[in-house]
């Protein structure tokens, strides 16, 4: 298969799992992960969670493999009261959605995302093996909720091969 034809399509009205999309496409993937703790929460992670600073909080950060290449990096803080226990799950054979779903009967309902291209750190290069004179990426930041109170779940962010995901959004006609 050619690395063209490897992407999600994301379709920006829906929320989906990124890995019910490779599974459904019989990718093979796998995740390597990088950070699996639990920290404080600095001023830009707690503001985002609307949680006091220094909040204890899980963070997750992992690489996301699909046809031997990387093709994303996903960094993942939650509080951790709503999910105390949860570093102890390898993330590198469940997704973190099945282990929220499964273990801890969350579900999330919405999600609000930005999508930018930008410059690569060196580090994100350098894990997603890019090199040359292109060091641009995509990078999608946002937050999760799991139900109509105004505080996330969940924020996040993805730093992926630009390629890695197509977009789709439809609006109904009434």
């Amino acid at each position: 298969m050619e690395d063209k034809d490897v992407y999600i399509l994301k379709e920006l009205d829906k929320f989906s799992s990124v890995t019910d999309a490779i599974k459904a496409q019989k990718l093979k993937y796998e995740y390597k992960v990088l950070k699996c703790e639990i920290m404080e929460a600095n001023r830009r992670i707690s503001k985002q969670l609307d949680l006091p600073i220094a909040a204890k909080i899980f963070h997750l950060e992992k690489v996301r493999i699909v046809e031997g290449k990387p093709r994303s990096i996903e960094k993942i803080y939650i509080d951790y009261t709503m999910v105390e226990g949860i570093e102890k799950y390898d993330f590198e054979k469940d997704s973190f959605y099945y282990i929220l779903n499964s273990k801890y009967g969350i579900r999330t309902i919405r999600s609000e995302e930005e999508i930018l291209i930008v410059d690569g750190t060196e580090q994100e290069l350098k894990l997603l093996e890019l090199d040359g004179d292109n060091n641009e990426v995509l990078l999608i930041k946002g937050r999760t909720f799991i139900d109509s109170k105004v505080s996330p779940l969940e924020y996040f962010e993805i730093v992926s091969l630009t390629s890695f995901y197509h977009f789709r959004s439809v609006t109904p006609y009434e």
